[in-house]
């Protein structure tokens, strides 16, 4: 018969949400606490990010365009205000002669020709929103970044610097909290939850990979990717905005030559992913990063052509002296992303079990609000971000179908001249083919508001890809605004 172990709070999850809400939990004296996760967290998105504290460097056209948007982005602000007190609590708790956690002070945005006119427009939107939001627009001479040395034909005409905005290594982050938590006496299961299991439609454990049933008042998934198939041993389709996972390839280096990077150098977000940038990570260690592109399941491996788009792009975009780097880490990750691009966090529609992912590129980052927000919501107190994430809801809209369909050619053409693909025609007659190809699409669809580029380009990966798209949405009908609803505790 399989053992049975008992806890107050269980989370599925061992990425930075996981253990964040872990943290907060015994900070609070919240009763015994359990983290279930594999140790070497594969497929993950925390053990690969490059963990940018990014804010303004992540704003696009579409930050600001939407209200949704607008208070994830208000979200993401107000994360930024608590790293500071957070860096301060775990570094007086690492054992001495460790490096910091914090690897960069400061971020700045190169604006260069290498992609299309997205990095134009959206380079465009952080100055706006940095004047909208009060804050000091630092432009500076590209030529002055410590370490940017591009190759000429691919050299920045602008740069932007973000002084508040910096980066921790994710790695060390992770065994600093770890190492918080073991002295705290949480249990740290190094395994795979593989089902929920619930009593009279409440959840009330899981099942683990090596059979053991963890059992407890309240179960929290913050699993990223991989816990969207845990949560479909729970919970119906329609009870379940579907979840996908944006998969990401990225780099450790040493530098062998050349001036070591000495702040976050990075391009806007374009091509479907958060632009291409390096982390300096001392001792001569530099993150290379990343790719995205999104698929049904998580992934452990990359294509060659991920791995040479991103390394070609280093060497001629940031610094030719990337070519002789030692490569040390080879990091695969997957970012839960949900259907509408909007994260799920809140009680689900089963008591007992609370929802914390789908956070896309901005899970690390906002991890220590959402977690005290988690923590208040598990002990009944009141939210401190907006309900309109909660998973009890239906899809947000944001765009119409032509908007979509110019943000997915944008998108396009921004990864064609990226990657230098050979000019078989014009900027416009390739414009063209994207939308005619994004334009068939919806016409199959058959809605009459449109998705993110990232799942547009899934869709248009495949007739397999296409048809999942059109379940989901079948399964689940969006509205512009969510309709608020209450606690699923609401059972109890």
């Amino acid at each position: 018969m399989a053992s049975v172990q008992y806890y107050d709070t269980l989370i599925i999850g061992n990425g930075a949400l996981g253990l964040f809400l872990a943290e907060e939990l015994i900070t609070r004296g919240s009763g015994t606490i359990a983290v279930a996760g594999p140790r070497g967290r594969e497929t993950g998105a925390s053990q690969a990010a490059g963990a940018m504290l990014g804010c303004f460097g992540e704003v696009t056209t579409e930050t600001l365009r939407t209200e949704p948007a607008r208070i994830k982005f208000e979200m993401s602000r107000a994360a930024h205000r608590l790293w500071p007190q957070v860096l301060r609590r775990l570094e007086s708790d690492a054992p001495a002669g460790q490096p910091p956690l914090k690897v960069a002070e400061s971020t700045h945005v190169v604006l260069n020709t290498c992609g299309s006119y997205l990095d134009s427009v959206n380079y465009a939107a952080m100055t706006d929103a940095l004047t909208a939001y009060g804050e000091d627009v630092h432009e500076v001479d590209p030529g002055e970044i410590v370490g940017y040395h591009p190759r000429a034909d691919q050299r920045a005409l602008r740069a932007l610097h973000l002084p508040g905005e910096g980066a921790v290594d994710a790695r060390r982050l992770l065994a600093a909290l770890e190492g918080r938590l073991e002295r705290a006496g949480v249990t740290l299961a190094d395994q795979n939850a593989e089902a929920l299991v619930t009593v009279d439609d409440r959840v009330c454990g899981v099942r683990l990979a090596n059979g053991v049933h963890m059992e407890a008042e309240t179960v929290v998934v913050a699993g990223g990717a991989r816990g969207a198939s845990l949560l479909q041993t729970a919970l119906t389709p329609s009870q379940l905005i579907p979840l996908f996972a944006g998969r990401g390839f990225a780099l450790v280096t040493r530098r062998v030559s050349g001036t070591p990077f000495e702040s976050v150098v990075r391009t806007p977000n374009r091509a479907f992913a958060c632009g291409l940038h390096v982390v300096p990570l001392g001792g001569g260690r530099e993150y290379l990063g990343a790719t995205n592109s999104v698929a049904k399941e998580p992934l452990t491996s990359v294509p060659m052509t991920d791995v040479h788009f991103l390394t070609q792009c280093a060497m001629q975009q940031l610094d030719e002296e990337v070519t002789h780097h030692e490569v040390e880490q080879w990091l695969v990750g997957n970012r839960p992303v949900t259907l509408d691009g909007f994260p799920l966090i809140g009680w689900s529609a089963l008591p007992g079990l609370y929802l914390l992912t789908g956070t896309y590129r901005d899970g690390l980052h906002c991890a220590p609000l959402l977690a005290a927000n988690a923590a208040n919501e598990l002990q009944g107190k009141e939210r401190l971000i907006d309900d309109l994430f909660t998973p009890v809801r239906r899809l947000i809209q944001t765009r119409t179908v032509e908007h979509s369909i110019e943000e997915y050619v944008q998108h396009c053409l921004a990864g064609w001249f990226e990657s230098q693909a050979a000019p078989h025609g014009s900027t416009s007659w390739l414009a063209t083919i994207y939308r005619q190809q994004a334009t068939a699409f919806y016409d199959w669809l058959g809605i009459d508001y449109g998705l993110g580029p990232d799942l547009v380009a899934y869709a248009l990966g495949s007739p397999h890809n296409a048809q999942e798209i059109r379940r989901s949405l079948r399964t689940h009908h969006g509205h512009s605004a969510p309709e608020p609803v209450g606690s699923a505790r609401s059972g109890d």
